[in-house]
Parts: C-alpha cells; sequence; structure tokens
C-alpha cells in the first residue's frame, strides 16, 4: 500500500498522473495518488481530469506555500504509510516503474528507496543545456557510486519514504524557510542511520531551468548551505563543495575570495551562459560564490 505524492506549480502534471495510475493498477496493490497544486498562477484545468479515478485526489492550496509545506501537507493527508513522493516535471524511465519499485520494496527491509534520476538522452536547445549537462554527468549516478555515498546521493524528485520518517524531519524543518533543504534533509537521514535501499529504477527528469534560471537556484541553494552550516544544522563537510570552500579558506581570507569572484564572476557566468558550458567551470563558480558569502 503506497501513496503517490506530487507537489505541482505551474506545471502539467496529468500525463505523469495518469502513467502512474496506470502502472500501479497493474500491481494489484492499495494506491493512492494525491496532486497538491500550490497556488499556480496557469491554469492548467487539471481538477476534472485528475479527480475521474477514485485513487485520484486533487487540491490547491488558496496561498503558495513552498516546496516543503506542500509536501508536508501531503504526507500529513496520506492515507499510507508508504510515500512516492515525485517532482510534477519527472516520468517513469520504462512501464516497469511501479513493479519494479514494489518488488524492491518487498525484497529488501529499509526506510527510504531510491531509484535514481536521469535527463533525456538528447541535449535540449542551448538556453537549458547546463541544467541538462548536471544532470546527465552529476545526478544520473551509477548504482556503485550511489552505494558510495548513500545519503548525499539522494534527490527528493523521486523517493520512498516511511511517513513516520518524513513527518518527523520535515516537521523540524518547516521554519527554515529557505530553498534547497534537501541537503539538509538528506543530513538528517545520515544522522539518524535511517536505511536506505539503492536500486536501478530511475524516473527522466523533463522541466530543465533555463541556464539563467539555474545558476540563480545554485546561489540560493549555497546561500542555504551557509546559513545550515553556520546555525549548526548541517556539517561543513557534508557537502562537497562546502567542504573544498573551507579547505580554500585556511589559505585565503574571506576578503581575497571576495575580490577574486567579483573579478572572475562575470567573464564565468559568460562562459555558463554559452552553448558549451563546463562544468567543471561551474564547479570553481559555486566554489568561490559560496568563500565569498558572509
Amino acid at each position: 500500500m503506497i501513496s503517490v505524492l506530487i507537489p505541482t506549480y505551474n506545471y502539467n502534471v496529468y500525463p505523469l498522473v495518469r502513467e502512474m495510475h496506470k502502472q500501479l493498477s497493474k500491481t494489484g496493490i492499495a494506491f493512492e495518488i494525491r496532486v497538491y497544486d500550490d497556488a499556480s498562477t496557469q491554469n492548467f484545468e487539471l481538477e476534472p481530469l485528475l479527480t475521474e479515478f477514485p485513487e485520484i485526489v486533487f487540491k490547491k492550496n488558496t496561498q503558495n506555500l513552498g516546496r516543503l509545506a506542500t509536501r508536508y501537507r501531503l504526507a500529513q493527508e496520506a492515507h499510507y504509510d508508504w510515500l512516492l513522493f515525485m517532482d510534477a516535471d519527472v516520468f517513469p524511465k520504462d512501464r516497469f516503474f511501479a513493479a519494479k519499485l514494489i518488488k524492491a520494496m518487498e525484497q529488501h527491509q529499509a526506510e527510504v528507496y531510491f531509484g535514481g534520476i536521469t535527463v533525456p538522452p538528447n541535449p535540449p536547445a542551448s538556453d537549458k543545456i547546463l541544467r541538462w549537462k548536471y544532470g546527465k554527468y552529476r545526478e544520473n549516478q551509477a548504482l556503485s557510486e550511489r552505494l558510495n555515498k548513500p545519503y548525499r546521493s539522494l534527490l527528493c524528485g523521486t523517493l520512498v519514504i516511511k511517513k513516520n520518517i518524513f513527518l518527523k524531519e520535515a516537521k523540524d524543518m518547516l521554519p527554515i524557510k529557505k530553498y534547497g533543504l534537501d541537503v539538509l534533509f538528506s543530513y538528517r537521514l545520515q544522522q539518524n542511520r535511517n536505511i536506505i535501499h539503492h536500486f536501478n529504477n530511475p524516473v527522466t527528469h523533463l522541466g530543465l531551468e533555463t541556464n539563467d534560471e539555474f545558476i540563480q537556484k545554485t546561489e540560493e541553494a549555497l546561500q542555504t548551505f551557509k546559513f545550515l552550516i553556520v546555525n549548526k544544522l548541517l556539517d561543513k563537510d557534508y557537502a562537497q563543495v562546502t567542504a573544498k570552500a573551507y579547505q580554500i579558506k585556511k589559505f585565503c581570507s574571506k576578503v581575497l575570495c571576495g575580490f577574486v569572484f567579483k573579478i572572475t564572476a562575470p567573464l564565468l557566468k559568460r562562459h555558463l551562459l554559452s552553448n558549451n558550458p563546463s562544468l567543471k567551470l561551474f564547479d570553481i563558480y559555486k566554489l568561490l560564490y559560496f568563500s565569498q558569502l558572509k
């Protein structure tokens, strides 16, 4: 028995819901699919479509609550003890996604299950190439890589977790009104030694941001990392970028890092917005950006 929970905002989630309903119906297990719209400004007229089956529940927030608060509400109102969170812009890579998931849950005793995430095989338009490259070469990790760092490689775009565990961790995180809290969530799972089972069953991330949007979101996430570390909510060595940044601080003052960032950032950003951005230069941009944060 499982509750599929899909928070959405300004995205047509109907194809994903139909596919998940079709796949889960073939497994023979009890399930529900809950879709909560976080006060979208675009109208996809989803309500009549998403209520055509009794297993589907559609609700729309009267005001924008944010990703975590919407997920928390979804989990609170879910009927079953197992939760499958799916971002609105992902899609099962094959038609056996649900069957593979149920099989993994039957064969392995864990508290969290993660099957991986990938991007479309063909490169998108040049204005989204940075996000596509990052997804292809950084997020789309082989199973052996994920097993080496089982907590840090978790991505909440597709994740199965016990309801009581998610509610406990999310409740503690709700007061933190920041973007990019997935890192804190996985860190808390590590601290609590929750059992994770990694396996091969990816979804495809379809809703790629533009290069400029991705850089902006990355900067916001790095600001959140800094906030969490300063407030002793996250170990500085947990994320690779923060671990390296604090190593650099031993030899480079914040003032000097700020000067270097100020000089190089325009050049780096111009390259990252080009038709062929380098992920190594993106790493350098992130490192310099974080190092100069106050």
